[in-house]
């Protein structure tokens, strides 16, 4: 379902922007998914120690205003000009991203593959910058999108924010609808608008956006890291572009040119690389999700010696007493010692499904 889903956010989102003004339309976004989210979320989990306090606020208006409105923004704008299949193609290069700001700016040691996808992804993106295409503008938006992503996710997994992750993301989500409508209004959006001339194709498109492409994703996707490797979850990277390149082409008629295509491989192909050649690095959500999670965490002790202690927030929240999932490498009560609480022992219960000890032959004998 998440390969479905985020893979056709590029869909919704090209059928969006040709009616509807991008950055207002994504305000009011994440303004919905935000404001359910948080209603959902608030409830549960520590609400007692775990407050919304005024300095959450202030880093969510400047993580999401960094994160989506730099990230998911910049992809909106860019598909005013440019295919929905390129900027999935552009979406992809954010691992490229995060190992360069790894290496860059925390000195982390690249394998062999790392360095090698590094260079098929510099080639891949060179391909795709096309200067007499007439779309380099928005490339490069969109290249700077897939930057600002990777840098903002980096970024954010230090922040000061409240440590149930579902909380975190909505007062993010919310951050960013009042960063994204400053912006369209600067941009002159809500001039002109005349919502009753919006087909209903669009505002398809933006329920989707809204409640499918955030909400459900976002849940699908938290569950997955709780239940399967990082390995399979970081799959999405390259299997989510070669679906929206394909519903664009299905839905939307768009053209997939040699030069494309042939940059789309080596694109993929770097992504692979990287993914398997950094193994219990985090993977990032997609940037069209509004997601800010990651999907491992192994090897974050580089990035906090870097820039500081990793905050709960960048873990999955799980309320104590729940028997622990499959282990994945990504354990969310493996730090809050630190903090001086600990999680109580799961209680042991029978399962039908796993055969109960056998009792001891001597004693039988006996």
């Amino acid at each position: 379902m998440i390969y479905l889903v985020w893979g056709s956010t590029y869909l919704a989102i090209a059928v969006v922007v040709t009616e509807l003004p991008p950055m207002l339309t994504m305000a009011v976004r994440f303004l919905l998914a935000g404001g359910l989210l948080l209603a959902f979320a608030h409830r549960r989990g520590d609400r007692a120690g775990d407050r919304i306090r005024p300095r959450h606020l202030v880093q969510a208006v400047v993580t999401g205003g960094l994160v989506l409105v730099g990230g998911m923004g910049a992809f909106a704008l860019a598909q005013t000009r440019i295919s929905s299949g390129l900027a999935a193609l552009i979406a992809a290069t954010v691992p490229l991203f995060l190992a360069l700001f790894a290496r860059g700016a925390f000195g982390e040691r690249l394998s062999l593959r790392a360095w090698l996808g590094l260079g098929v992804g510099l080639l891949g993106v060179g391909l795709l910058v096309d200067p007499g295409g007439g779309q380099l503008p928005a490339i490069l938006l969109a290249l700077g999108g897939s930057a600002a992503w990777a840098g903002g996710s980096l970024r954010s997994r230090t922040a000061d924010a409240p440590r149930r992750p579902m909380v975190a993301a909505s007062l993010e989500m919310l951050g960013a609808s009042l960063v994204f409508a400053l912006v369209g209004l600067a941009r002159g959006e809500a001039v002109g608008i005349d919502l009753f001339a919006v087909s209903g194709r669009a505002w398809f498109g933006f329920l989707y956006l809204t409640i499918a492409g955030s909400m459900v994703a976002y849940t699908a996707y938290s569950w997955l890291l709780r239940n399967a490797s990082t390995t399979l979850v970081g799959t999405y990277a390259y299997v989510n572009p070669v679906i929206a390149v394909g519903l664009g082409w299905l839905v939307l008629g768009e053209r997939v040119t040699s030069r494309t295509g042939l940059a789309g491989v080596l694109v993929l192909v770097s992504v692979v690389l990287l993914v398997t050649g950094r193994p219990g690095e985090p993977v990032p959500a997609q940037p069209t999700s509004g997601v800010d999670v990651f999907a491992g965490s192994r090897r974050w002790h580089r990035i906090k010696r870097g820039v500081g202690a990793l905050p709960r927030a960048a873990r999955l929240y799980r309320d104590p007493g729940v028997a622990p999932y499959r282990s994945t490498g990504y354990d969310p009560l493996d730090a809050v010692a630190e903090d001086g609480w600990s999680a109580p022992e799961p209680e042991v219960t029978w399962d039908p499904y796993v055969p109960a000890e056998l009792d001891d032959p001597a004693e039988d004998r006996g």
